[in-house]
């Protein structure tokens, strides 16, 4: 009779089990049915990539440009109409030109203005990325005296945002807004250069930047006027953009070089 009992209370569970599961099956379906008709699909009226999107052809690097690799595809995509001096029926770039714009600003030029033959077919993003760094590089530069500035960011701004610019420096635990990281693309390439000079000399509102225009360094006597912040400028660019050539790199582009172009500056 106890085994009897014991069947049935086995029985009932798994019916109530197998029920529950059912349920849950019909629920899953419903709610499955439900979705499927609030989902617009791709169609000529609504694609799935819209012109604007296809046409601009943006996206931030996914490590640092090549200024080695970016020289060699501004003299072949580039040089043949832009110098850097002035000469006869050539478009110069100059140093002001590139203090007003953004890196973003250069590769949209190249790859979706109008007014400009575009690269995007024959250059990859990365290529394209290389080609602007190469020529903000060549313009704007290096500091003067990169040991000497390498110095002054240390003793002064590494305890914020690191030695290496990943704002990662002893303070940053408790510093909210965190400290800018020079490394980070979406944020470094959508300033100007007039942009950053302004924020270290005037320092960012509500932020643990502080304005440096007219600071000392009273132990080394050393003066943060406007030539040693546009140099600070320089130095915060240069994590942004690699002095190196991608040794995985096998192309047309490459096959003939010296290979001292290989070697870091």
């Amino acid at each position: 009779m106890k085994d009897k009992e014991k069947i049935a209370q086995i029985a009932r569970t798994i019916t109530l089990v197998c029920s529950i599961v059912v349920v849950g099956l019909l629920i899953s379906a419903c709610q499955s049915n439900i979705s499927l008709k609030k989902v617009s699909l791709p169609s000529d009226s609504n694609p799935l990539i819209d012109e604007k999107s296809a046409g601009e052809d943006f996206a931030y690097p996914t490590k640092d440009p090549s200024i080695v690799e970016g020289k060699k595809f501004y003299a072949a995509n580039c040089a043949s109409c832009h110098s850097f001096t002035k000469e006869p029926n050539k478009h110069e770039f100059t140093v002001s030109y590139i203090n007003k714009v953004t890196p973003s600003h250069l590769f949209k030029t190249i790859t979706s203005n109008p007014k400009h033959p575009s690269f995007k077919e024959n250059l990859s993003i990365k290529e394209r990325w290389d080609i602007v760094m190469y020529l903000r590089s060549e313009l704007f530069g290096l500091p003067e005296d990169f040991e000497k500035v390498k110095t002054e960011f240390g003793a002064n701004c590494a305890v914020c945002h690191g030695t290496r610019g990943f704002a990662d420096g002893n303070i940053h635990y408790y510093l909210n807004p965190k400290p800018a990281n020079f490394n980070q693309f979406d944020r470094l390439y959508e300033k100007t250069d007039e942009k950053i000079f302004d924020e270290i000399s005037n320092g960012i509102p509500w932020t643990a930047m502080p304005p440096w225009a007219g600071r000392e360094d009273k132990q080394k006597h050393y003066e943060f006027d406007d030539k040693f912040r546009w140099q600070l400028v320089k130095y915060v660019r240069q994590f942004g953009y690699s002095t190196e050539a991608d040794v995985l790199r096998k192309d047309e582009y490459f096959k003939q070089s010296d290979e001292s172009d290989y070697k870091k500056k």
